[in-house]
């Protein structure tokens, strides 16, 4: 399927974690080809150059009104790009949705609130014959797998990449880490556990905050074998989720327990001192985070993986020589340094073939 040409509403949040859904459509996406984005701030900017400092000629514009003449004729997507805290679509996101389904756009939106349960919107969208996909609606009951204890039947290479936090970009090096691996000739999976991964196309995705807790480790069991048995890669990569020791957002455990990784990574963002979205609370020790991890798991930490966001070079290559002596094992910037440390890890696991040379 041609990706769905697509305006990513993402208005006074491109700055902030907040706007993070939006950021990972930036990056990359398989599903929708992203035409602009809105945010009126930051209005008349490269997305690409403001988010990571290489131009990707998708520009940032101020309305909506203005972005849709880069759309072409024909079905076309307004995505909300927000992930606010609680999953709340604000007021000035509200309005924007009203005009996208003016405007004949299906909206996309990952939020906790549903869209199509929205008297008004609904009302709105059959009027003007519009899709309104609530991307984080939960499962039906009866679609949910129970954990059966059977992942080790897979035979791909299972990597799991946890944070020390939230938004600590945990789904990019997911990407990352599975295009370079295709890049070398490998058959390889990215399983997206949230919105935003759904978003950018990943074929074998769940949404783990949807979901009821019984069925969790169940559902993250489930979808790494389908993975499996429906493209028999050599290597599956698996988004994380929140963090561990993460006061709102915990997460990890039951990743860790139901994909039974072969290859352990733990992402931190050195430059971050307090939790995300919780400034009172300073940052746990990179020493107990892996500590816990670890006794909790049963299982190594192979490597570090640095999100290098508010370091120079200089500063990240430093960190990383740092916790490579202070933890013994790699500590790899892959933004900077690039992946083969890691995919070096991977490919020593491998059970399908010999490692590609």
């Amino acid at each position: 399927m041609s990706p769905i040409p697509a305006i990513v509403y993402c208005a006074t949040c491109l700055d902030s974690t907040r706007g993070k859904t939006a950021h990972g459509l930036i990056r990359f996406t398989e599903r929708f080809d992203v035409r602009a984005v809105v945010d009126h701030v930051f209005a008349g900017r490269d997305a690409g150059a403001f988010l990571d400092g290489t131009p990707n000629g998708i520009p940032i514009i101020a309305s909506l009104r203005e972005a849709l003449g880069r759309l072409p004729e024909g079905r076309a997507a307004f995505v909300v790009g927000l992930a606010t805290d609680g999953g709340v679509l604000p007021d000035h996101a509200r309005v924007a949705v009203g005009e996208a389904i003016r405007a004949g756009l299906d909206i996309y939106c990952g939020l906790h609130v549903f869209l199509a349960e929205d008297p008004e919107f609904a009302a709105l969208a059959k009027v003007h014959g519009v899709q309104l996909i609530d991307v984080r609606k939960p499962p039906h009951r009866s679609e949910l797998h129970f954990y059966e204890g059977k992942v080790e039947e897979v035979e791909a290479v299972r990597v799991l990449v946890l944070g020390t936090d939230s938004a600590s970009g945990k789904r990019t090096t997911s990407w990352v880490l599975r295009n370079d691996l295709r890049r070398k000739g490998y058959a390889s999976e990215m399983i997206g556990t949230g919105q935003t991964a759904w978003m950018q196309g990943a074929r074998f995705s769940i949404r783990l905050d949807t979901l009821v807790n019984d069925f969790v480790a169940g559902e993250i069991e489930h979808i790494v074998r389908k993975a499996w048995h429906e493209a028999r890669p050599d290597m599956v990569v698996v988004e994380g989720q929140g963090a561990l020791l993460h006061p709102a957002y915990p997460g990890g455990l039951e990743l860790v327990a139901a994909v039974k990784p072969d290859v352990l990574l733990l992402q931190d963002v050195p430059a971050r001192k307090t939790f995300d979205g919780f400034p009172d609370l300073p940052m746990p020790p990179m020493q107990r985070q892996i500590q816990a991890l670890e006794l909790l798991t049963d299982r190594k930490v192979d490597a570090l993986t640095i999100n290098p966001k508010g370091l120079s070079a200089a500063e990240s290559a430093a960190v990383c020589a740092r916790y490579e002596a202070d933890f013994a094992r790699p500590a790899v910037d892959i933004f900077r340094e690039g992946t083969d440390r890691i995919l070096s890890i991977i490919e020593g696991r491998l059970r399908t073939r010999e490692a590609i040379g």
